[in-house]
């Protein structure tokens, strides 16, 4: 999916005037935030999220997505794979889950059809093959690995019969159709859809903290300093239950 850049002025008018549009959204995720940022502003606002399990994670490392899931569960058939992506409108990220990982679940067709729709991405908790292909063409396309065969040429016996808008758990995560991706070199998160504008507002405000003491330590100050770290280990010394989360609170710091 292609995005229009957004200038600093216009970012910071959408934050001034909380004038969030769902497609926004992506578009700000994609110009300035990382996954990274985004848990730490949901954990910061007492937001609950999901991760994808370690090892999900671009084709291409300069890949992003963002958008509203619609959820495919396999079971090895292709049939179920091409119908999610059929129904899958622009903008929207397709998740596909499977019960085997020994297939890879799409390939350089798909892709140029989600690229022909304008869909966000692709995420494969499983395999993908036409991996040169893939990148190519440039959908963003998160998956575990790669392998050389597709689900047609699979044993009719491992075949089954696949169902979309189902919720599916990825790891120890549990996501459903409607809620949000967001994904980048680090992962996949996921957030709810009714919490987007508060963690967005949460983001905005952990990117100019972090902007700010990056800029600090680049003038050379030194991170211990700016973060009071010799403070916080005679305090820790004494209370070894102290809260390192609060002390940079107070602060005014984000790390």
């Amino acid at each position: 999916m292609l995005f229009r850049p957004y200038t600093a002025g216009v970012i910071a008018r959408l934050f001034s005037l909380k004038e969030f549009k769902m497609n926004d959204f992506p578009v700000i995720f994609q110009n300035k935030y990382s996954c990274a940022l985004l848990t730490d502003a949901a954990f910061r606002a007492s937001i609950s999220f999901g991760i994808a399990p370690r090892g999900l994670t671009p084709i291409d490392r300069a890949m992003k997505l963002a958008g509203p899931m619609i959820t495919v569960q396999a079971n090895n058939d292709l049939v179920t794979i091409l119908a999610g992506i059929h129904q899958a409108r622009a903008g929207d990220v397709v998740v596909i889950t499977n019960h085997s990982n020994e297939v890879a679940l799409i390939g350089d067709l798909i892709a140029t059809e989600a690229s022909r729709k304008g869909l966000a991405g692709i995420i494969v908790d499983g395999l993908v093959r036409d991996t040169t292909e893939l990148i190519e063409i440039g959908v963003p396309v998160f998956c575990r690995g790669v392998y050389p065969i597709g689900p047609l040429k699979l044993p009719q016996d491992l075949k089954g019969i696949g169902e979309i808008g189902l919720e599916l758990t990825l790891g120890n995560t549990t996501v459903k159709s409607g809620d949000w991706a967001f994904g980048d070199a680090d992962g996949v998160i996921f957030i709810g859809s009714l919490d987007l504008s508060e963690v967005l507002e949460w983001a905005e405000k952990a990117y100019q903290s972090e902007e700010a003491l990056a800029a600090q330590i680049r003038s050379g100050v030194s991170l211990g300093e700016l973060l009071g770290i010799e403070t916080f280990m005679e305090e820790r010394a004494s209370n070894p239950q102290a809260d390192f989360n609060q002390h940079i609170s107070e602060l005014g710091k984000a790390i």
